[in-house]
């Protein structure tokens, strides 16, 4: 079973398990779980076995302010978002150069192999 629905025109670029370490309005805690990068959007669905528990939020390209790295306690992994309501996201991923640049190619509107 999908938990996220593409849009129109919209095309999965790259999946990845990951962490995330705060979202708007929550405590900041740990929650394992993979992230789905689309040509429009990030989306993040927490592992969870009851599916109305399980943390699930998107981030589109367009409305993110800044992206920039952080470090998760002593490991170089931290990616935080800052979005242009005030609201931020603390996410940790693997080889977060790889993500941060392509986040900030779609939040640009620069074209990567492509895809839009």
């Amino acid at each position: 079973m999908k938990d996220f629905e593409l849009l129109i025109g919209e095309e999965i670029i790259k999946e990845t398990g990951g962490d995330c370490w705060e979202t708007p309005g929550s405590l900041k805690k740990q929650v394992p779980g993979k992230y789905i990068f689309t040509n429009r959007r990030i989306i993040f669905v927490g592992n969870g076995v009851i599916e109305k528990l399980r943390v699930k939020f998107e981030i589109p390209y367009s409305e993110i302010q800044s992206v920039t790295p952080y470090r998760v306690v002593f490991f170089s992994t931290g990616i935080f978002i800052q979005m242009k309501n005030g609201d931020s996201y603390r996410l940790s991923l693997r080889k977060r150069e790889l993500y941060i640049s392509m986040i900030r190619n779609y939040m640009e509107g620069t074209v990567q192999d492509g895809i839009i």
